[in-house]
């Protein structure tokens, strides 16, 4: 179990440093290819500031992964139990 929560940890942050790359890189080659004035501009900006914004919760998502997962504990019932409380849920929409 903890394999799995250390390989979904890794591939999150690869996932976010991922973004965080793409757009920052979108928005130098908006800046770069400057055609338009300040609109091209402006949206190049906004792309860096996307992917800064993606890297900042990749490095919060590193730090304090661990932390946030050791406070969620699933409950597991019984399975009977959980079909029961399904259907007596659905009983309810149906009946309106």
């Amino acid at each position: 179990m903890k394999t799995q929560r250390r390989l979904q940890q890794i591939s999150t942050a690869i996932s976010l440093v991922g973004l965080a790359l793409g757009f920052s890189g979108l928005g130098l080659l908006i800046i770069a290819k400057d055609h338009d004035g300040s609109a091209s501009i402006t949206g190049g900006i906004l792309g860096i500031l996307v992917g800064v914004a993606f890297l900042i919760a990749a490095c919060l998502h590193w730090k304090y992964c661990d932390q946030i997962q050791g406070r969620f504990q699933l409950e597991e019932g019984p399975a009977a139990e959980i079909v029961s409380e399904m259907q007596q849920a659905a009983g309810a929409i149906c009946s309106f």
